[in-house]
């Protein structure tokens, strides 16, 4: 075990298979709040700390992602951060965007509305249940000013190959944007192939809920978010012009959550204190072991079998799964059921006595 039980907040004498939906929280946050507290009670110079916390974080998620902090905006969710992305191209009739058709809710509803301004939204559907990253970029043509894809997805715990996906498309004009909300903090992510990347903080980071959104602006200079407010902009000659802010925060229109933010300083301190690297072979060795052993008990495994194409989730097909979930929870052991599948998380925290555990209590049920 990577990281010990008793570093965090209920965990202790429970199995804990559902950072994919929600993880525990680290027994530090709750020095973070009252560090934000503290600041928080000293007026503008404890308001000042509060940005000077944002900057420490910006860094944090630069070196974990190969950007800069200027290319990091703390925004309320990575939907938020899809939205921020989608209001910034100068949508015309006749342009498409492709996703593939299993995507995350938030990504494919934002573009899904683009259909009334007369935007052809592409949906690739699975192969075998797997995205392929061939028929992603046979979709895209000279109309096509998006694509959007997940790293690690939600569904199936797929992981695609970005920096392939990134090479396929270099020839097109066509903007890359990922969700690693699957992917950041568990696996290595590298934002340098894309041109956008956003993620959620409350999965793999160990965070709350809150985003981050990651402009890449060596690739992609010409990002103005259709939403401006007092953070994202400098005074103009005008009361009513501006300046947009050179660096990623343009999309941030107003205050990050600053109590958010200083809670995933510390998660982010506690995964750099592992390492990512060593996260990441944690849960895929697990990973390898748990999908090994579903599969001898004959259920339909969703995930691929390859560690390249895999993260920290596991997924299997069923039916009953409310029924699985509640049984195992009423047992300490916790996974995530829903979409006619079953998700099991492997994180820092998990080790083997954890997959014995749930393989011995899910026999019987299945």
């Amino acid at each position: 075990m990577l990281a010990d039980k008793s570093d965090f907040i209920g965990l202790e004498g429970v199995t804990h298979l559902a950072t994919g939906g929600e993880p525990p929280l680290l027994k530090t946050h709750r020095d973070a709040f009252e560090d934000f507290a503290r600041d928080k009670a000293d007026g503008q110079n404890g308001y000042r700390r509060h940005w000077q916390v944002a900057e420490e974080v910006r860094a944090q998620l630069g070196q974990l992602v190969g950007m800069t902090p200027e290319d990091i905006a703390l925004t309320g969710s990575a939907s938020e951060g899809i939205s921020r992305v989608i209001s910034s191209i100068d949508w015309r009739a006749g342009d498409s965007v492709v996703t593939p058709a299993a995507e995350f809710a938030s990504g494919r509803y934002g573009l899904a509305r683009l259909e009334k301004l007369g935007v052809q939204v592409r949906m690739v559907p699975s192969k075998n249940g797997l995205i392929e990253i061939d028929d992603l970029v046979d979709v895209c043509d000279s109309s096509t000013r998006l694509l959007l894809v997940s790293q690690v997805s939600y569904l199936t715990g797929q992981q695609i190959d970005v920096a392939r996906l990134s090479k396929a498309m270099s020839d097109r004009q066509t903007a890359l944007m990922i969700d690693a909300s699957h992917a950041l903090g568990v696996v290595p992510v590298d934002a340098r192939h894309s041109d956008f990347v956003v993620s959620c903080g409350y999965k793999w980071l160990l965070s709350t809920h809150t985003g981050i959104l990651i402009w890449n602006r060596a690739r992609r200079p010409g990002f103005e978010p259709l939403g401006v407010g007092w953070n994202s902009a400098t005074e103009g000659e005008l009361p009513g012009s501006y300046h947009l802010l050179e660096t990623a925060e343009r999309a941030e229109v107003g205050n990050p959550n600053h109590l958010d933010v200083y809670l995933m300083r510390r998660s982010l301190d506690y995964l750099s204190g592992i390492g990512i690297d060593r996260i990441a072979a944690n849960a895929r060795a697990l990973g390898g072991d748990l999908r090994r052993e579903l599969v001898a008990l004959g259920t339909e495994v969703l995930t691929p079998e390859s560690e390249a194409a895999r993260a920290g989730s596991i997924a299997f097909a069923h039916a009953d799964c409310e029924r699985i979930m509640q049984t195992l929870a009423s047992e300490k052991i916790l996974v995530w059921g829903d979409d006619g599948r079953i998700r099991l998380s492997v994180h820092a925290f998990v080790d083997q006595n954890d997959i014995a555990r749930f393989l011995e209590r899910v026999r019987p049920i299945l």
